[in-house]
Parts: structure tokens; C-alpha cells; sequence
């Protein structure tokens, strides 16, 4: 009697478990050496690395948990790292059926992460010296190849972390080159500059940031940066490029308050007005004390003509502007005050310091704030939608002498002295 030779044999169980080329291919470079280690060190070092070298979180998880039965003197040198915890075990942490847990332990086995350590008994057991507590013998998974790949996650971990700060770094260039096109349009929308299109410039460098806060290549983030500036280098070249004319800057005397008739007017007739207007609410709450007395005089520093002989003083301003009130706790405060109270206005305007430092640069540090004061009567008025393009463009006016401060200021007087008899109208009718 002969045997068919064409039936296939079924393969012999022998209770080990097979080495396949998976494993081998994972595990091949690896010494055995059992070097001192810190457990803690070694799984986070494995947790950093995971997601640059494509470990799925639940391989993660897993290798967590099978770290949770072993032990810190298990990591010293020459010493076994096996844990054995049981089927059941595993599946009541995980809430996986027997086929999940295997599947899970066998892609740790298959990534060179653990060793199947058995004695072909299908058990998973281990013995521990009573007095040391140092495995003697087990039979379960052994944690070292985890250990012994411990410079490979370390490495992979940095490279990790250097791509991701190269990201970050291109998402603030291209953040900052956005925002700079952006307060670009806002100065070409508030001034109603026709010769470009600044919303759709906007819209584009709105679209363009939304892109890089997406992208994670930092080549692509690279090319996003060079546009983004492209934008706004050819954007700010065809601006200066408009003649002075189209940027009407302080040039009309209604500039300041539409709708307030600006006549000649001596210092005298200015200084009556600010006197009546000092009768005001001081800052403390009571009225103030300098009505009729308010000194007149140029702001210190080099402002060049600023005011073109319009008398100024500290109270006087202080009267003018009221964002400056809510930030000077005095009824005839000094230029350090006003300057106190400039820096909180104009870092609520939006103004940077570098703009800021310009101005003071070209009126003085108590022109400055002068002219910083003016823009933010304007902006409550919303008249000014960019303060710091608006400053940037009374520093260009000022140096080529065509800047007429004089004019708001005037403006700003009449007002005050119009608002103070709009109150005493009021008071005489309800008295």
C-alpha cells in the first residue's frame, strides 16, 4: 500500500512557539549584553520615539502594561527581565478578547521589542529570590531587546524633536510675514488707497497662514515664507511708490474732528478755550484746580517745529486726550506722567515699540506723545483703523515738512471748548 504523496501534512504541535524572519530581522543586530539601565528611563525613551518610527499606539500600550510587572532591580546588570503575566490578566487590563491579546504580544515580538522566553509548557510563571528579589527563573516575555535599542529611540526621539522645532520656527516666520502684509491692508483700507486690491491682498495672506498652521514639511513651510514675504515686499514697494498727495496725513484742518469749524486763532483764544474745557472732571473725580492757569509751552526734545507755535503743556494735553486721563491719577501732571500714559495707550493701539521708537525718535519724546495722543482721539473716533501705519505715515509727512499737527490740535481745542459749553447748557437747564 502506497501513500498519497500529493495530501499535505498537518504540522506537528510542540507547544513552542516559532521564530519567524520578522523577528529575526528585528532582533538580529541586538548583543544580549543585560548592561545597568533605569526602567523608567528606558520606557520613556521608547514612548518619545514611537511616533517617529511608526509604532501604532496600541503597541505602545501594550509594551506599557508588560513594563508594568517588571521591577527596578530587574534592570540592574546581569540580571533577568521577564514578566509573566497570564492571558487573563492581560485580557482583563485591556478589555481584549484571547485573539487580540496573542495578536498584540506577537507584533511585539515581530518589532524586536520583546523575546518569547517558554519552555514549550504554555505557562508563564517566574520565581523571585526572597531576600534580593531578582528574577531566578521564569518562563514568559523578556523586556531586554526594549532596553538594549535604548540609544536607537533616544536618537530617534531627537530627530523627532529637531523636525518639529524646525516646524515651529517656519510657522513663526510665516506668521510674522503674514501679520506684516496684513497691517499693511489695514493701512491701504483705512486710507482708501485704490491703486491695489487690499482685501484680496489680505484674504491671500490670511490663506497662506492658515496653510503653514497646517503644514508639518518644512520644505513646503520654507516655499510658504518666501511667498508670504514676496507679498508683502512687492505690496509695500508699490506703496511707497504713491505720490505724498494720496496719502492725506493731517493735511486738511477738519482732519482731526469732522464737522468743527477751525477759524485763525491766537494763543490767547486757545488758552481760553483749554481754561474753560479745564473745568472738567479731573482724573480723581473732583474738578480741577488749574482752570485759567494751564502754562503754556513746546513740548522738550527735538520736535523740530512740531506744534508750529500752538501752546502746549502737560494739563493742556491731558485735557485734549482723554485715553491719557484714565492713566494720570493728576490734575496737572508733568511730561513723565504723559509719557507713563503714552506707553499704556499706544500698546493698546497696537503700536510696536520700534514704530513708537521712530516717532520719538523724529518729534521728541514729549512730541511723541503728542502725536500719539491725536491718533488715539482718532481711532476712538474711528477715524484711524491702523495706528501704527497712520504713525509711520505723520513721521514720513513730518520729514518731508508737509505734517500740519497745528491744524488737529486746533480742532481739539474747539471741541473741548464746545463740549464745555454744551455742559454748562445742560446744568443751567436743569438748575
Amino acid at each position: 500500500m502506497t501513500l498519497d504523496q500529493s495530501t499535505p501534512s498537518t504540522p506537528r504541535r510542540t507547544g513552542r512557539r516559532r521564530t519567524t524572519s520578522a523577528q529575526l530581522q528585528a532582533t538580529g543586530s541586538l548583543s544580549g549584553r543585560l548592561d545597568e539601565l533605569e526602567r523608567g528611563r528606558v520606557l520613556a525613551a521608547f514612548k518619545a520615539a514611537a511616533p517617529a518610527m511608526g509604532y501604532a499606539p496600541c503597541v505602545v500600550q501594550m509594551l506599557d502594561l508588560l513594563f508594568r510587572y517588571s521591577r527596578n532591580q530587574d534592570w540592574q546588570a546581569g540580571q533577568l527581565r521577564y514578566v509573566w503575566p497570564s492571558n487573563e490578566v492581560l485580557m482583563d487590563s485591556t478589555g481584549l478578547t484571547l485573539s487580540g491579546v496573542r495578536k498584540r504580544l506577537r507584533r511585539l515580538i515581530d518589532l524586536g521589542l520583546i523575546r518569547a522566553h517558554d519552555i514549550g509548557t504554555g505557562r508563564r510563571w517566574g520565581q523571585r529570590d526572597p531576600r534580593t528579589g531578582c528574577i531566578l527563573q521564569a518562563s514568559g516575555f523578556d523586556l531586554s531587546p526594549v532596553g538594549e535599542r535604548m540609544a536607537e529611540f533616544t536618537a530617534a526621539a531627537e530627530a523627532l524633536e529637531a523636525h518639529r522645532q524646525e516646524v515651529r520656527m517656519w510657522r513663526r516666520e510665516c506668521s510674522a510675514w503674514s501679520r506684516k502684509m496684513l497691517s499693511l491692508a489695514d493701512h491701504g483700507i483705512a486710507e482708501k488707497l485704490a491703486h491695489l486690491d487690499w482685501p484680496s491682498l489680505a484674504a491671500e495672506a490670511q490663506r497662506l497662514a492658515a496653510v503653514a498652521r497646517a503644514e508639518r514639511d518644512p520644505l513646503e513651510l520654507a516655499a510658504i515664507k518666501a511667498r508670504l514675504r514676496r507679498l508683502y515686499e512687492e505690496s509695500a514697494q508699490q506703496l511707497q511708490a504713491v505720490p505724498p498727495a494720496a496719502e492725506a496725513v493731517e493735511s486738511a484742518p477738519q482732519d482731526a474732528l469732522r464737522g468743527t469749524p477751525i477759524t485763525p486763532t491766537d494763543q490767547l483764544l486757545i488758552a481760553e478755550a483749554i481754561a474753560a474745557a479745564s473745568g472738567d472732571l479731573a482724573p480723581g473725580g473732583g474738578r480741577s484746580r488749574v482752570a485759567g492757569q494751564i502754562a503754556v509751552q513746546e513740548p522738550s526734545g527735538s520736535c523740530g517745529g512740531l506744534l508750529k507755535g500752538f501752546p502746549m503743556s502737560p494739563a493742556l494735553l491731558l485735557h485734549l486726550v482723554p485715553a491719557y486721563r484714565e492713566w494720570v491719577g493728576s490734575a496737572a501732571p508733568g511730561w513723565s506722567e504723559i509719557q507713563r500714559a503714552c506707553d499704556v495707550v499706544r500698546g493698546h493701539l497696537g503700536i510696536p515699540s520700534q514704530v513708537y521708537g521712530q516717532a520719538r525718535a523724529m518729534f521728541g519724546t514729549d512730541g511723541a506723545a503728542v502725536v500719539i495722543g491725536t491718533i488715539a482721539v482718532k481711532h476712538a473716533m474711528q477715524r484711524v483703523g491702523n495706528p501704527a501705519g497712520y504713525l509711520q505715515r505723520m513721521v514720513e509727512r513730518h520729514r518731508s515738512g508737509e505734517l500740519n499737527l497745528d491744524r488737529t490740535l486746533h480742532g481739539l481745542a474747539a471741541a473741548a471748548r464746545s463740549r464745555q459749553r454744551s455742559v454748562g447748557s445742560l446744568g443751567q437747564s436743569r438748575g
